[in-house]
């Protein structure tokens, strides 16, 4: 049954969210408004912002249902990512932040001299953007599903509907704001969920057993889990190649690189790390918390479990849930499911409040990025298309309604855990136009032949990994070679194909070497001067 107080939380938010836009509406008064807040975003703000528009639904959704799903706790994604967020500061944030673009693509052209690289640029982030507003649009049909009690199709109709309003009215002070304002909901969220079950647990040594209970080995090392692939992200090779896989993602994904194009200065840049990597360290304790609890607090406290006498396993609930609301990846709701255990309608309202938060930050987040490369690099920098030019705003919005509602049919039967179509939009970007931004900013050597062939070859070498280890080999984790290297099909994984990172840079430096520089006044104005003293 829909519990009115549930309803009631979520209601005020969405109301927030709703003032938000409304008012960065009014405030929208120009093309750089709508792109970069007219860099009026403080540190605090845009930190918050940063949190709950890296973090997302493959965060809070897919990092517990991934511990569900395998019974391995994942310690090193949450060290990695907020670990990886200080770094990035560094290799990126200070430095883009002193250059002042307005699109993600600008460093390319500028860098390389070649205005063509915007049309490459943007080919590859049109797959990042569908992807990645996919899981959030799939985020919040589950939390809708959660609150409403409605069917998935129609959850997600309403959630669609919701961010489109905010994001094609608001543009990007819309998306800072209330993006903010997510972060501190979503991550509260999970925290108050935490916290409950640590207490309906009886403290964190109920919190030990409740896991143990569920999966004997979960405090195992790797080594004691041979017969489950997945385990292979445990081991230290792994743990590594993670590392660099989250550290790179946010210093190179579109997404969180134009939140610092939205800062004041030089400092607010800097100060914007600081707070994101403290609340996003909490909201990731928090989710660990659950995941390893959330098998356990399902199959003793839901209300369908409770119903059937205790007799039903998680994965028996979920598939009930599943058939009852027409969920496409089950696995996906283990978390939700977990905190309805705990029977309370306010700290499942805060949670659902909190779940939408994250998934509409996410998607508002790329919406601006992607309407920005296209609206404004392609249409008026490239086509020199004068309605564009003349209506900037206006072609903004209309491409972000475009990328809403495609990813809106994508997500009608979504192709994978939220967490796969993440690390696929997440590998895919960082190694084929990854190594350019981040060589080009630190190596002088970097040259514009390098970043077209390192940009073509490996967008489209991840892109047939993941299609043969999907399609052919069964998993998208297999490395696409095992059929042709081995006997045994199955003989190497690698979580979300993370190989092709080193490769692409490995790739990219070797090109370099034996091509042209480009000119020395582009690698003095767009190299040493951006990173002198960062």
């Amino acid at each position: 049954m829909v519990d009115p107080i549930v309803v009631a939380i979520v209601v005020i938010y969405l109301l927030a969210t709703v003032l938000i836009g409304y008012y960065s509406r009014v405030r929208l008064k120009s093309a750089m408004d709508y792109y970069v807040a007219g860099r009026r975003i403080g540190s605090v703000v845009n930190g918050l912002a940063l949190e709950s528009t890296y973090l997302s639904p493959a965060s809070m959704l897919g990092l517990p249902a991934f511990i569900f799903l395998l019974g391995y706790p994942f310690w090193w994604a949450m060290v990695a990512i907020i670990c990886g967020m200080p770094l990035a500061t560094l290799l990126t944030a200070v430095a883009l932040r002193k250059y002042a673009p307005v699109s993600y693509a600008d460093y390319y052209a500028d860098r390389y001299g070649d205005e063509r690289l915007r049309w490459w640029i943007g080919i590859v982030l049109i797959l990042g953007t569908i992807l990645y507003i996919t899981i959030s649009l799939v985020g919040m049909a589950l939390f809708m599903v959660a609150i409403l009690k409605i069917p998935y199709l129609l959850a997600l109709t309403i959630g669609t509907v919701i961010t489109m309003f905010y994001v094609v009215y608001g543009g990007m002070i819309a998306t800072s704001w209330n993006a903010a304002m997510q972060a501190l909901v979503m991550s509260f969220s999970a925290m108050i969920a935490a916290a409950a079950i640590v207490w309906q647990l009886g403290g964190l040594e109920g919190v030990y057993y409740a896991a143990h209970a569920s999966y004997p080995r979960i405090w195992n090392t790797p080594a004691d889990f041979p017969e489950i692939p997945h385990v292979f992200t445990g081991a230290w090779i792994a743990i590594i190649c993670w590392y660099f896989v989250w550290h790179l993602g946010f210093a190179t994904m579109p997404y969180t690189v134009v939140r610092f194009f939205t800062v004041m200065d030089l400092k607010s840049a800097r100060r914007s790390i600081f707070w994101c990597a403290l609340i996003a360290g909490a909201f990731y304790v928090s989710l660990q918390i659950i995941g390893i609890t959330a098998k356990y607090m399902i199959e003793k406290h839901h209300p369908i479990a409770v119903a059937a006498g205790g007799n039903m396993t998680a994965m028996a609930v979920l598939t009930q849930i599943q058939k009852t609301y027409g969920i496409g990846t089950i696995v996906d709701y283990s978390m939700i499911a977990a905190v309805e255990a705990l029977g309370n309608p306010v700290i499942l309202g805060i949670l659902c409040a909190g779940g939408l938060a994250i998934a509409m930050s996410t998607a508002a987040g790329w919406a601006v990025v992607i309407n920005t490369v296209i609206a404004r690099d392609w249409m008026v920098k490239l086509l020199k298309w004068k309605k564009a030019e003349e209506r900037p705003i206006f072609y903004g919005r209309l491409i972000a309604f475009i990328f809403l509602f495609v990813s809106f049919l994508v997500s009608i039967a979504p192709p994978a855990l939220v967490l796969d179509l993440s690390g696929w939009a997440f590998i895919v970007i960082i190694c084929s136009i990854g190594p350019g931004l981040i060589l080009g900013l630190w190596w002088k050597r970097a040259t514009r032949t390098a970043m077209w062939f390192t940009a073509i070859f490996m967008f489209i070498l991840s892109m047939i990994a993941w299609m043969r280890a999907y399609f052919i080999l069964g998993h998208h984790a297999r490395f696409f070679l095992n059929d042709i290297l081995f006997a045994n099909p199955n003989a190497l994984i690698t979580p979300h194909q993370v190989w092709v990172i080193p490769v692409g840079f490995i790739v990219f430096v070797i090109v370099s070497l034996l091509t042209k520089p480009v000119e020395e006044e582009r690698v003095q104005k767009y190299c040493v001067e951006l990173t002198k003293e960062v």
